[in-house]
């Protein structure tokens, strides 16, 4: 059975839990450091950060490499390759997830199986706006990130915070070209504005946008909170027959660099998202912790998953 396969056979059954931020549990506010250089100099860190997820309910865990295309590690004034940076972020995740399994089956549990998803950031340049990069730079620097990614065995590709709809076309052709069978789920950031993205496209417009990729999941992450993506899980449904992906984050921080949405609230906030029939996959992003996938995952058992064709 394929991954996509074992991925939509649980689906059917139950809503399935993925994990929180890691960049901000990584880092916080520091701009000073590169979160997915952390792979390579603080690799234990990773891994405990990645088996807390699991413990606390996840079952689909993210890779460290949301900045790993090569013009964000440039950006960020990283010194390691994408290449370097990836192998070491996915062997984090594989690790963990193989630490977690041999806690289980020691205890004499059977392990629940627990995906990969490849993060695959939105890019430091929204080529629709940039002026000083072309198109196949852009193209360039997604296709080493997901041949690495590929090539390192994830079983997913998440493409997430998207802003500009143009760099996940770009990102999603490479993925289809390099790896066609690996499914594929898109996550936007939402504007204030109800119904629209950040970029100002409709829902609509960006399920039209990525349908034609036939991806496994679409959804939104991140954005100004969990009642934000709650909302606008709503109008997803109307637009699109496939399964949802939701990772808020824990709201806008203050000046301290301090997340106002507790794990309470996140969950509970999800909860009536849960009630309503509109989850399928369900997590965290900026702000949030293990503590809150913790509180999905004791929820999301209590419901079913979204139905879908």
């Amino acid at each position: 059975m394929s991954i996509r396969q074992k991925i939509n056979d649980i689906l059917q059954r139950h809503i399935v839990v993925a994990d929180a931020a890691v960049g901000t549990a990584l880092i916080g506010t520091r701009r000073d450091l590169c979160a997915d250089e952390l792979s390579i100099t603080d690799h234990e860190r990773v891994v405990a950060l990645h088996e807390a997820a699991i413990r606390a309910g996840a079952r689909i865990i993210t890779t460290n490499t949301f900045l790993s295309d090569s013009l964000s590690l440039v950006a960020s004034g990283a010194t390691h390759p994408t290449e370097e940076v990836v192998a070491k972020s996915v062997a984090a995740a594989k690790q963990a997830r193989e630490s977690v399994a041999k806690e289980a089956t020691a205890a004499g549990k059977t392990p629940k199986e627990v995906f990969i998803a490849g993060s695959i950031g939105p890019s430091v340049r929204n080529i629709s706006l940039a002026t000083d990069i072309s198109e196949e730079a852009l193209r360039e620097s997604y296709r080493a990130l997901i041949k690495a990614l590929s090539a390192e065995g994830v079983d997913i590709f998440l493409i997430e915070s998207i802003t500009d709809i143009r760099n996940a076309e770009i990102a999603a052709e490479e993925c289809r070209a390099i790896a066609p069978e690996t499914p594929i789920i898109f996550s936007a950031v939402l504007s204030k504005i109800g119904g629209l993205l950040l970029s100002g496209r409709t829902i609509e417009k960006y399920v039209e946008d990525v349908e034609k990729f036939d991806p496994i999941a679409i959804g939104f992450n991140c954005s100004t909170g969990v009642q934000s993506v709650v909302d606008n899980l709503s109008l997803l449904v109307r637009y699109t027959k496939r399964h949802t992906y939701c990772s808020p984050s824990a709201g806008i921080p203050n000046a301290k660099g301090e997340y106002p949405e507790s794990a309470k609230r996140h969950t509970e906030a999800l909860r009536k998202a849960a009630e309503s029939g509109l989850l399928s996959i369900v997590g965290g992003c900026c702000g949030t912790t293990e503590k809150h996938t913790l509180g999905v995952a004791q929820m999301a058992r209590h419901y079913k998953p979204r139905k879908t064709e």
